[in-house]
């Protein structure tokens, strides 16, 4: 009864949209979140035959970003918002990004925080359309899923396979992704090689990721992007991911009664800490694994991974900030993420030692 009941208010959303409307799009910065945004324009240039006035990446709880959408909306006078791989309900400011506008449509598949649906809200989980674990149900193909009940936008199949890959989700979704590159005749390393385009270009020249998405956007096949400017800063990734990498079995620090590794970074390359840990969660992913990054600025950024589902890491960093001012925490159980000032570091350490577990 949700899920019927759901998809009518999503199809009344869409069906509503009009040319004269102006629109607001917020998505994630990682390749799900790009891929997203990527296939919303898509149904959204397709609904109302224009893209959205204001396109924007968006990370969880970032005060900065909220108030420029709130500054943004007051002066291109916006009247819709759509948000797309955030888990927005997990903090507070939703309440005064939502304000100026009419209507706002949300689709996510983090963790269930808050039902942020009501009259004004269109606030669509994964968890509410499938029985896969949300963390599997990658928020670019539930956009793409959702949207094709609306429009035909069955070509953007491939963008929804790269966003696949980059939530680590192709376990879940093999048979979609073999389809789709059989059909569009090129090879699985194709999808692969665009993810690391993204990867890079968001952890190498973030400023950069609209022009990116514009890119992508107007690409006349996925093979022409294999050419693209962005493409310079793969190298780069490489190097600064495999140098941190390397220095992980010198420099983390393991408690083996909790199968808990932390291990601290310095780099100014925000983002990268991902890439990081997704590598060292390919090689122990029975270990819970916690990277904690000092970028350089006043705030921490920390990833926490673990494959085999057997610690539920969202738990585990929401846990841990827990006392920390202007801090916040979230994700998927087998990953997730947390920001917090950088003098609470040690309170967070003693908190995750605490709360940590053996599997």
């Amino acid at each position: 009864m949700r899920k019927t009941e759901l998809l009518k208010r999503f199809k009344a959303f869409c069906n509503g949209l009009k040319k004269t409307d102006r629109i607001a799009l917020l998505h994630h910065s990682d390749p799900d979140g790009f891929c997203s945004g990527l296939i919303t324009m898509k149904a959204i240039k397709k609904i109302t035959g224009k893209l959205p006035e204001y396109i924007s990446p968006y990370e969880y709880g970032n005060q900065e970003q909220a108030d420029k959408l709130v500054r943004v909306t007051k002066r291109k006078k916006l009247n819709k918002l759509i948000v797309v791989d955030v888990g927005i309900d997990g903090g507070s400011n939703w309440k005064e990004m939502f304000v100026a506008f009419e209507e706002v449509l949300i689709i996510d598949h983090h963790k269930i925080y808050q039902d942020l649906n009501s009259k004004k809200v269109v606030f669509l989980k994964a968890k509410w359309f499938s029985k896969k674990d949300p963390a599997q149900y990658a928020c670019s193909k539930l956009c793409f899923d959702l949207f094709n009940k609306i429009v035909d936008i069955k070509k953007t199949d491939w963008i929804a396979s790269i966003g696949i890959f980059g939530d680590m989700s192709f376990r879940s979704w093999k048979s979609f992704v073999r389809k789709t590159v059989r059909e569009s005749n090129f090879e699985l390393e194709l999808l692969c090689e665009l993810l690391e385009l993204i990867a890079a270009t968001e952890v190498m020249a973030e400023h950069r990721m609209g022009t990116l998405l514009m890119e992508f956007y107007n690409a006349k096949s996925p093979r022409t992007l294999t050419k693209s400017v962005f493409c310079k800063y793969t190298k780069g990734l490489r190097k600064e991911r495999d140098r941190l990498i390397n220095g992980f079995t010198e420099k983390a620090d393991y408690y083996p009664e909790k199968e808990l590794f932390v291990y601290e970074i310095k780099t100014d390359r925000e983002g990268i800490k991902s890439y990081v840990i997704n590598e060292i969660s390919t090689v122990l992913p029975n270990q819970t694994i916690v990277v904690i990054q000092d970028s350089g600025n006043s705030d921490l950024r920390i990833s926490g991974r673990r494959q085999d589902y057997k610690v539920k890491i969202n738990e585990l960093m929401e846990k841990s900030v827990i006392g920390i001012p202007n801090s916040n925490a979230g994700g998927h159980i087998p990953a997730a993420a947390a920001r917090i000032p950088k003098k609470y570091k040690a309170k967070f350490k003693k908190n995750l030692l605490r709360i940590a577990k053996k599997g």
